[in-house]
């Protein structure tokens, strides 16, 4: 996968965008988590087991950690390949599936696309092919075979 060269006019399109999802939602981590977990729901026990007794603290810091790599995609994308190509094989050693980091991005993604109006086909076209981009990235760096969970 051929990483995004800095961008900056889409890097302010998708401030403008996370701008107002801020105004509409304030914190995105319920949201998120919320989309998520309904999505993939075995997902809630390994956040659990690998909480050590901060479940939430984990939570948040995944939602931080993806929240970060799609604000700064376009300015510093080989940041984003450098975090992603370490953390999906060292989590899958852990028995968590890189579809549940992609999951995660796609929730992440999905909840900010929700707070664009319907009527903004630019706006939801870019966020589509962002969350595109990321999801595939970060199955890239799978070192299982991809297949149903």
């Amino acid at each position: 996968m051929s990483l995004p060269a800095s961008d900056p006019a889409k890097q302010a399109l998708l401030e403008t965008i996370l701008e107002a999802a801020a105004d509409k939602l304030g914190d995105i981590t319920p949201a998120t988590l919320a989309l998520y977990y309904s999505r993939y729901p075995q997902a809630r026990q390994l956040f659990v087991e690998h909480g050590c007794g901060y479940t939430r603290r984990l939570e948040l810091e995944m939602v931080d950690s993806a929240l970060y790599c799609l604000m700064i995609w376009f300015e510093r994308p080989l940041e984003v390949e450098i975090i992603y190509a370490d953390a999906v094989p060292h989590h899958e050693l852990l028995n968590i599936p890189a579809a549940f980091f992609a999951g995660l991005q796609a929730a992440l993604v999905d909840v900010i696309a929700g707070t664009v109006a319907e009527t903004d086909s630019n706006a939801r076209a870019f966020l589509a092919q962002l969350k595109n981009q990321l999801t595939a990235l970060i199955e890239s760096y799978s070192t299982r075979a991809s297949g149903p969970l």
